[in-house]
């Protein structure tokens, strides 16, 4: 039995947690959109985005070398509202969506995970902060992709199907690769998403043609998906993808562009083996979600196309959920996700501070804690003993929580 007084004392002092994270996360928006005020162009990749908005409202061409405006021309189309405030408004507000949506889609993961009480939740915010620090501050696009795909996959757990077909859709449009979260939730609610996720991707695109004149738009998407096929990063060091190749690179294993596609082919086909798997064996919902959300996210950064430093705020969220849940974890796996964890910050830091020349060395130090993190999430996710409430909740017939 809880002594009352130890309860209080308890409560206190999760209360007084959550002020300080909530206090740290407003100190980090606040101070970011204080410096893009005074200095707007400073580390800020907003410019790039709100120079697309310009050209797409003046019908100039959107892709004239691989490294500039890398997203769709539906995505230029949003921007062109942006590009319409001053640089450094259009910079705050742009940070302050992407900062509101990241924060919905953690928010809303949190409200059904009920493996994670709500006495931890202050932990996820804390973990998450120092991972995507850097992508609030440089205006990046991945808190906003990371947050929809998290609506997206409690929305498919609500059954609101539409609203996660939207979210998967905008993804899409944003980075090619996020479709392969798509396609594994497609996988897992063939019925129910696969034509609403269709028609959306279709309408999206179709918007597009009605933002401007169709002739320039459809030129626009020849060129987008022709930058896209010609971007072959690898052969350049200083912007080579920093994935499980650069990882076989630092062990003096080079593949080829056609080798590593065929294992980045082998390597979907086994996140989507596991899904299937899990269906046939009649996982609970909550853990196949889990198993999409965490292997689809590790699949985009060690076997996606374009994998930057910027890039690994998008495991920030999976990490940090799985290292606040309230299961006893055996030792080694809990040593396991800590290194990870500790891995992917001393990478962060490295990138940020210390401005070390790009050697496969340098640059294998986020994809070697993104690999630790997705052998404890194999691991974990296969451990039918890890999942005890679901399994009770199952033979009992009752509901299952995400």
């Amino acid at each position: 039995m809880t002594h009352p007084i130890a309860s209080s004392e308890h409560q206190k002092g999760t209360n007084l947690l959550k002020v300080i994270v909530v206090v740290l996360w407003a100190a980090v928006v606040l101070g970011v959109c204080i410096r893009i005020g005074l200095v707007s162009r400073d580390h800020d990749v907003f410019a790039t985005y709100a120079d697309a908005g310009r050209k797409w409202i003046s019908s100039q061409p959107l892709y004239s070398y691989t490294r500039g405006f890398v997203y769709s021309p539906l995505i230029a189309a949003l921007f062109g509202a942006f590009s319409w405030f001053p640089l450094w408004l259009g910079g705050i507000l742009w940070r302050l969506l992407t900062v509101s949506v990241f924060l919905a889609g953690i928010f809303c993961w949190l409200k059904e995970d009920s493996a994670i009480p709500k006495s931890r939740h202050w932990l996820v915010f804390l973990l998450i902060l120092p991972l995507s620090l850097g992508n609030f501050n440089n205006g990046q696009v991945n808190p906003l992709i990371t947050g929809l795909l998290m609506i997206a996959i409690v929305s498919a757990h609500r059954s609101s199907w539409t609203i996660s077909a939207i979210c998967l859709g905008v993804t899409a449009y944003l980075k090619i690769y996020p479709l392969s979260v798509a396609l594994l939730l497609v996988l897992l609610y063939p019925r129910q998403l696969a034509w609403r996720l269709l028609v959306t991707m279709l309408l999206m695109g179709a918007l597009s043609f009605l933002l401007q004149h169709p002739n320039y738009v459809f030129e626009q998407y020849q060129r987008w998906f022709g930058m896209r096929a010609v971007d072959d990063r690898r052969l350049n060091m200083n912007i080579a993808p920093r994935d499980f190749a650069m990882l076989l690179r630092a062990v003096h294993i080079d593949l080829s562009s056609r080798t590593f596609l065929v294992l980045q082919l082998f390597a979907a086909v086994l996140v989507a083996g596991v899904c299937i798997y899990g269906r046939i064996r009649n996982w609970s919902e909550d853990r196949l979600l889990v198993a999409t959300f965490t292997l689809g996210t590790c699949w985009m950064l060690l076997f996606g196309p374009a994998t930057e430093d910027a890039t690994y705020a998008m495991i920030a969220p999976p990490i940090a959920l799985a290292m606040a849940r309230k299961e006893r974890i055996p030792g080694g796996m809990r040593s396991l996700v800590f290194s990870s964890y500790a891995v992917l910050l001393i990478g962060l830091i490295l990138n940020a501070f210390f401005g070390l020349k790009k050697t496969p060395y340098t640059m294998s130090v986020q994809p070697l804690g993104a690999l630790m993190f997705l052998i404890y999430a194999v691991i974990w996710i296969f451990d039918g003993s890890l999942w005890p409430a679901t399994a009770a909740l199952q033979n009992q017939g009752g509901p299952l929580e995400l």
